[in-house]
C-alpha cells in the first residue's frame, strides 16, 4: 500500500505539477550530493594512502638514535641492534644523516640533507618507489648500485640546481661558512648517478642519497652528522607496539614514521574532514527538501487524508503511511547517490585517471579508494535523519480532524 500511495501522491500526474517537480528535484539533489560526498571522500582517502605509502617506502618505519654513539660500527654492535636483528621479520640497518651545502660547477648553491644508507637499504627504498611508480605496468626493477662518490638526488633539488645525471657537485658542510678566508674547508666531490622522484615535497626538494662508508668520506667529522638505526617492518601501522618493546633501552631516542610526519598527516586528515563536512552539509540541505515535499503533500491532500480517517484508518496507520512515503523518497535519493558514487569510486580504484592534474601537483593521477564502512555510515546517518523528519511531518497528517478535512474544497 505504501508504494502505491508513494507513486500516486508524488510522481503520478494526479500528484500535481508542483509536488511532482519538487519530488524529482529532491531525489536528484540528494543523489548528486551523496554521490559527490562518496566520490570526493574516496579520492582524498586514496591520495592520503598514496602519500603514506611513499613515505613508508622512503623513510625508516622506526628511527633510533643512541646519544654518544655516533659511529656506524659501534651502533652495529649495540645491544638494541642485536635485539632488533633477532626478529627475522624486521629489516635493520644503520644510516647517517647530515646537513650539507651543494655547489654546482656553475656556482649555484643549495642547502640539502645528505642521507647515507647501506646498499641493501638503498635497494629496498628504490624498489619500493619503483613498485609505486610503475603500478599496473609490467616493467622489471633494475637494482641501482652506487659507486664511490656517486649520489642520488631529488627531482626538485636537481631542477633548482640545474643539474642532470652525470653532472658533478661539490658537497660542503655548513660549518665551512664560518671558517676564515685563508683556511680551505673540507669538501667532497660527487657525481649525480640518478635523479629520483618520490612525489614527496620535502624529499624531492631537499635530499640526496649515497652509500654509507663509500661516499662523502671527507665529511665524516662534520658537526651535523648523526648516525641512526633504521627499522622497517612488514606491519608499519603497528610500529608503536615495537616501540613499546624497546622501552628497556631508556637511553635510546626512538621516533616512528608517524611522529616524524605527524604535522603532514594531521593536515591531510583535517583537509579531508573539512571537505567531507561541507559536502555533508550540502546533502543535509538537500534532504530538507523531503520535509518540504511532505508538508506540501499533506496540505494539498487534506481532503483525502480526512476521507481515509473517516473510512476507519487509525491515526497511527495514517502517521506510518506518510512517514513511509518520506522514507521511500529519501531512500530513493540515498540509494541512487550511493550506487552512483560507489560505482564511480570503484571504477577509479581499478582504473585511476592518469596525467590529469597539472605539473604543480606531485601526483598527476586521480586514484580512489572505496571505503565500504563510510558508505554504510552515510546511509545509516541519512536514514536516521529521514526517519526523524518524516515522523515529525507525518504527525501533522495523523492529527487531522476528518470532519474539517472533508469540508475542504477540492
Amino acid at each position: 500500500m505504501t508504494f502505491e500511495f508513494f507513486k500516486k501522491y508524488l510522481f503520478s500526474p494526479r500528484a500535481g505539477a508542483v509536488v511532482r517537480k519538487i519530488s524529482w528535484l529532491t531525489v536528484i539533489a540528494l543523489s548528486l550530493s551523496v554521490s559527490a560526498l562518496i566520490l570526493v571522500y574516496s579520492v582524498m582517502t586514496a591520495l592520503n594512502h598514496n602519500i603514506e605509502d611513499r613515505t613508508l617506502a622512503v623513510e625508516p618505519h622506526l628511527s633510533i638514535e643512541v646519544p654518544g654513539v655516533n659511529q656506524g660500527l659501534l651502533l652495529d654492535a649495540h645491544p638494541i641492534t642485536a635485539k632488533l636483528r633477532s626478529d627475522s621479520e624486521l629489516s635493520v640497518d644503520v644510516y647517517e644523516s647530515q646537513d650539507v651545502i651543494l655547489r654546482t660547477m656553475d656556482g649555484h648553491f643549495r642547502g640539502a640533507i645528505a642521507r647515507g644508507q647501506t646498499r641493501d637499504s638503498l635497494d629496498q627504498m628504490l624498489k619500493g618507489l619503483h613498485d609505486l611508480n610503475q603500478a599496473g605496468i609490467d616493467q622489471p626493477y633494475l637494482p641501482e648500485m652506487l659507486g664511490p662518490d656517486e649520489i642520488l638526488i631529488g627531482y626538485e633539488l636537481a631542477r633548482s640546481l640545474g643539474v642532470f645525471e652525470g653532472d658533478q657537485l661539490m658537497v660542503v658542510p655548513p660549518e665551512a661558512l664560518l671558517l676564515p678566508p685563508t683556511e680551505a674547508p673540507q669538501f667532497a666531490r660527487v657525481t649525480v648517478k640518478r635523479i629520483i622522484e618520490t612525489y614527496l615535497a620535502d624529499v624531492d626538494a631537499k635530499n640526496i642519497f649515497y652509500s654509507r662508508d663509500i661516499a662523502l668520506k671527507n665529511l665524516k667529522n662534520a658537526a651535523s652528522r648523526r648516525t641512526f638505526i633504521e627499522v622497517k617492518t612488514p606491519r608499519p601501522q603497528e610500529v608503536d607496539d615495537l616501540k613499546e618493546e624497546l622501552k628497556s633501552f631508556p637511553e635510546a631516542r626512538i621516533e616512528s614514521w608517524k611522529e616524524r610526519n605527524s604535522a603532514l598527516f594531521f593536515a591531510l586528515r583535517l583537509e579531508k574532514m573539512v571537505i567531507s563536512l561541507f559536502l555533508s552539509l550540502a546533502a543535509l540541505i538537500a534532504s530538507f527538501s523531503m520535509i518540504s515535499v511532505l508538508a506540501l503533500l499533506i496540505s494539498q491532500k487534506r481532503r483525502e487524508i480526512g476521507m481515509l480517517l473517516a473510512l476507519g484508518l487509525s491515526e497511527k496507520r495514517t502517521q506510518n503511511l506518510f512517514r513511509n512515503i518520506g522514507l521511500c523518497l529519501s531512500a530513493l535519493g540515498l540509494g541512487i547517490g550511493a550506487i552512483v558514487g560507489s560505482g564511480l569510486s570503484y571504477y577509479l580504484e581499478l582504473f585511476p585517471l592518469t596525467d590529469v592534474l597539472p605539473d604543480i601537483y606531485y601526483d598527476s593521477q586521480i586514484p580512489a579508494y572505496l571505503d565500504g564502512k563510510m558508505v554504510l555510515a552515510l546511509l545509516f546517518f541519512g536514514g536516521g535523519l529521514a526517519f526523524v523528519g518524516s515522523t515529525w511531518m507525518s504527525r501533522q497528517a495523523s492529527q487531522e480532524s476528518p470532519s474539517e478535512a472533508l469540508r475542504q474544497k477540492v
